[in-house]
């Protein structure tokens, strides 16, 4: 019998990027899915460092105790500096095992990642498949050369390859391996349910918001799952794991009506009973009567709106496509119907000044959505935004661990400071939920243990950070 490689896959802390707030405990969807692709020929393990409470010297006896062969990091901006200090890791204790980075900042920063000394192999883009190639390779003694869309070291140089196309037929890929992560104890967000997981039905979206650098790794083009591929997988999950509730990571779901509308009949077909929330958010414009009557049918109880910005001129300058007054029809009429609502808006997209940031709040309170998020604008390399700051010297610093999506500003703006958007994103918070109708509301909608549970810890983390100090 052919001898297979050990292949540990790794999901590095959050901890620096998420700041005082605790981080998500949540599968990584990317993580699942390319042990998925590669567990038939590879005897592959995953480790969570944060859901399975690794430090530094645990993690360095896993790698001096057991033989790998390759070890794979995920790694996005946030994440990029602890990444590499487990490569690191992995090199002073076993310098022949091969060290893999993929995901969004590798793909849009391979030669800033292969140059370290830590890193043999970038994989740019889609992982599932070069990934596969990259262990064929080493299991077969042979250099890297025939792996489409990476970067690697030869003889001391680095070695970039031809362009790996996009993966076309997305229902030729394996389901995610979710067995494979040991924690039992993964928490989503707001989930009505301890029995809960994620999945991810499609790649790409169409919008061009300058804040946004997901076009980088999976393109614009929309590449969707059929809907009898995306409910095999939900049949499988309700009937062999029991669960009871699945949180969809989609750019935009919504994107073909069509396949919503025969994902619906599908799941309706099957008289499978399970929820479904879309915390990932979905475009406003994407969304009518007839689609959200559709994401109703099939269970779905809460979605998430992308609204931004209360002022339509810092949204026209964000390309965000979108008018106020359709997120507003929009959100009266997914209450009308029954749906939760979560709405995420952003302080400090350029053009920001104090005038607009009231205006967000103000919209924001109009909106009045079940769940706000007020973020400051975190510019992600790949992103216009990014270049925009960049080329204006905007950007205060290039150290990634203060890219978190909870942590301070990084840039700042003709006519609004890192302060400025520090205090309005606290003012927003504090006159968006220390209502008493909202109080109420919180308490009406805590209908389960589980929501409970999460909420209180994510409430008690929020109050910390914005009410506290």
């Amino acid at each position: 019998m052919e001898s297979k490689n050990t292949t540990l896959l790794v999901n590095p802390s959050q901890v620096v990027a998420y700041g005082e707030i605790k981080p998500p405990s949540q599968i990584h969807m990317g993580l699942a899915y390319l042990a998925g692709a590669i567990e038939k020929q590879d005897n592959v393990e995953i480790v969570d460092i944060d859901a399975e409470n690794i430090s530094e010297d645990s993690f360095a006896s896993l790698i001096k105790n057991k033989h790998i062969d390759i070890v794979g990091f995920t790694s996005t901006t946030p994440t990029f500096f602890s990444s590499l200090k487990l490569a690191q890791i992995v090199k002073k204790h076993s310098s022949d095992t091969i060290t893999v980075f993929g995901g969004i900042h590798p793909t849009i920063c391979p030669f800033e990642t292969i140059k370290n000394d830590s890193v043999d192999v970038v994989v740019k883009g889609e992982g599932e498949v070069a990934f596969k190639e990259i262990s064929q390779a080493v299991k077969g003694g042979s250099d890297f050369s025939e792996v489409k869309g990476i970067f690697y070291k030869k003889n001391g140089k680095i070695v970039q390859t031809s362009t790996r196309p996009l993966i076309e037929d997305l229902d030729l890929l394996a389901f995610p391996a979710r067995h494979l992560f040991k924690n039992n104890a993964y928490t989503f967000p707001d989930a009505l349910y301890r029995e809960t997981t994620s999945m991810i039905t499609s790649r790409g979206c169409p919008g061009r918001c300058t804040y946004c650098n997901a076009h980088q790794i999976f393109s614009r083009r929309f590449r969707k799952r059929s809907a009898q591929n995306i409910v095999d997988e939900v049949e499988f999950l309700v009937k062999k794991n029991n669960i009871k509730e699945i949180h969809i990571w989609d750019d935009n779901f919504i994107t073909d009506k069509k396949r919503v509308l025969e994902v619906r009949g599908e799941i309706l077909r099957r008289k499978l009973k399970v929820k479904f929330a879309f915390p990932n958010g979905l475009r406003a414009d994407f969304l009518n009567e007839e689609v959200v009557k559709a994401l109703k049918d099939m269970g779905t109880y809460s979605i998430a709106l992308g609204v931004e910005s209360g002022s339509q001129e810092i949204l026209n300058r964000a390309n965000k496509g979108i008018k106020l007054q359709q997120i507003k029809e929009i959100t009266n009429l997914a209450k009308k119907i029954g749906l939760e609502i979560w709405a995420f808006f952003i302080f400090g997209l350029p053009g920001e000044n104090a005038h607009t940031a009231k205006q967000t709040i103000d919209f924001a309170l109009s909106l009045n959505p079940d769940i706000a998020k007020f973020h400051i604008l975190k510019p992600y390399p790949g992103s216009e935004v990014y270049d925009y700051l960049k080329s204006k010297n905007l950007l205060l610093t290039q150290d990634y661990d203060r890219f978190g999506i909870h942590t301070g500003p990084v840039h700042k703006l003709d006519d609004f400071s890192p302060v400025d958007m520090l205090e309005w994103q606290k003012k927003a918070y504090k006159k968006f939920y220390l209502r008493f109708s909202k109080i109420a509301e919180q308490i009406l909608r805590i209908k389960t243990i589980n929501r409970f549970k999460v909420n209180l810890d994510a409430g008690l983390s929020m109050t910390k950070m914005f009410f506290v100090k």
